[in-house]
């Protein structure tokens, strides 16, 4: 026997869980002399399509015997499969995701058609990875749109996409994706699981998730990997990593993370391996000078000023003279506008921000000479830092911080502060693990096997296994 469904109570339920929202589309209407009603939101949904596919050929049934949905199957013309929902709950929830719901008098439960069309951003360039040579396309905020993107690059079977839904009140769809016989199952099943654990009350964009999936305590260093290009996150899953989509965000998670992989780029393998070799050490360089080259002209100025060539510590003390702050406090006072300078170009409108950017810093620099407040080296030693910080985009909130700490050390203990802080530093970072993969792979603990795609990039001919670094069920990448 066949369960029917109550149609005035279900309806009426159905709407009731809105309350007085105004963006709630029902339509009331017969279907073969029973009374029916449509429901769904406003502006999330194709309307021709609707009633080409959906609303109209319901509208023409002659009659109706059951199972209904069989007759609605074969009458209407839906893009995906009827699904039916039993609860007045589940169906709400069903329509607050943007689907349409059904409800005929005396029907085995609410018909779910799909037919949505969100407004969504058109598939660019990414504003921050750019790149001279390689795919330009990056994610967009739409879900649907990214896993095409990644199956379209990855076109086989063993492609898997897991599906959750996280956050009481935003019920976003996060997605696991990962290449079966690849991937290791047992970080498949930790971030699944992780995933499914989390209970807040909303998820909007991937960050949130990423809090969720980091290993060990707080830490400044991101252990979750982030990226906006298709490109990349195929080519780590295709390492053995796993793919974390985030409805909303169009920043794609990838796990387990390592700390060289700030240091790579896309572009790296799509050009000569002397040329990518070359860029890696620059960047390493780049970023080294951008955390340690202002604490290091503090720690010499203020206590071993001695270890400076003659001419230079000339050119210094000529610099220096008559400057209030001592070296530490000045230095901290330059990053400290260099910082708010750096915030407002992002915060203003572009036409606005890049003068700011550039002439607020030429401007006030100059000024602060001038008055005698700021020597020159120092104005110097902080722009060729936040330079080189911009070297490894992805460090440079870490790397900021850092400076910072490494400078109040450097103006207190001097040189052998600066060698402490770098113990230290070194000392967290192998401590760090990122789902049973060391931080400091390959250099701690050794892997011979990963040196040839560190700071040295070998040709993609040679790469004959995937990364000790990276577990996986299958090593071999490439026959020899």
């Amino acid at each position: 026997m066949i369960k029917t469904t109550d149609y005035g109570q279900f309806s009426d339920s159905l709407q009731s869980a809105f309350g007085d929202g105004e963006d709630l589309v029902r339509m009331d209407f017969n279907v073969a002399g029973r009374s029916a009603s449509v429901f769904f939101i406003d502006g999330v949904i194709d309307k021709e399509l609707c009633e080409l596919n959906i609303f109209s050929p319901v509208k023409a049934l002659p009659s109706l015997e059951y199972p209904y949905i069989d007759k609605l199957n074969a009458a209407t013309r839906p893009t995906t499969a009827i699904k039916l929902n039993h609860s007045p709950i589940e169906a709400a929830q069903t329509v607050a995701d943007g689907d349409i719901v059904l409800i005929i008098d005396g029907g085995e439960g609410a018909f779910v058609f799909s037919e949505r069309k969100y407004p969504t951003r058109g598939i660019q360039e990414p504003p921050v990875s750019n790149v001279l040579r390689g795919p330009r396309e990056g994610f967009v905020e739409d879900f649907k749109a990214n896993c095409v993107m990644i199956r379209r690059r990855l076109r086989t079977p063993k492609l898997r996409f897991l599906n959750f839904k996280v956050g009481r009140l935003t019920n976003t769809v996060v997605s696991v994706a990962y290449i079966a016989g690849v991937a290791e199952k047992k970080v498949v099943d930790e971030i699944c699981r992780r995933i499914k654990s989390i209970d807040i009350d909303g998820v909007v964009e991937s960050s949130y998730v990423a809090a969720f999936l980091e290993d060990g305590g707080q830490s400044l260093f991101d252990r979750v990997g982030t990226s906006e290009k298709p490109d990349i996150v195929c080519a780590k899953m295709l390492e053995g990593r796993v793919a974390v989509i985030v409805d909303g965000s169009p920043v794609v998670l990838t796990l387990p993370f390592i700390l060289l992989e700030h240091l790579q780029a896309s572009e790296d393998y799509y050009v000569k391996s002397f040329r990518a070799t070359l860029i890696r050490a620059i960047r390493i360089m780049a970023l080294f000078i951008a955390v340690l080259l202002p604490a290091a002209y503090v720690a010499l100025q203020e206590f071993q000023y001695q270890m400076f060539p003659l001419k230079f510590l000339v050119t210094i003390m000529n610099s220096v003279y008559g400057i209030p702050l001592t070296p530490m406090f000045e230095m901290l006072l330059v990053l400290l506008i260099f910082e708010i300078l750096s915030e407002a170009s992002v915060r203003m409108p572009r036409y606005v921000g890049m003068a700011l950017s550039v002439v607020g810093a030429i401007v006030l620099g100059e000024t602060a000479v001038k008055a005698g407040l700021l020597s020159t080296p120092t104005i110097l030693i902080i722009s060729v830092s936040t330079i080189g910080l911009y070297c490894v985009p992805d460090e440079v909130n870490t790397g900021s911080v850092l400076r910072l700490i490494f400078v109040a050390i450097a103006g207190i203990l001097g040189l052998f502060g600066i060698i402490l802080g770098g113990m230290a530093l070194t000392a967290h970072l192998v401590d760090l693990r990122s789902y049973g993969t060391s931080y400091l792979a390959p250099f701690a603990p050794a892997l011979p096997g990963d040196w040839n795609d560190a700071v040295f990039k070998a040709g993609v001919t040679e790469l004959y296994e995937r990364p000790y670094s990276i577990p996986t069920k299958n090593r071999k990448r490439m026959k020899r």
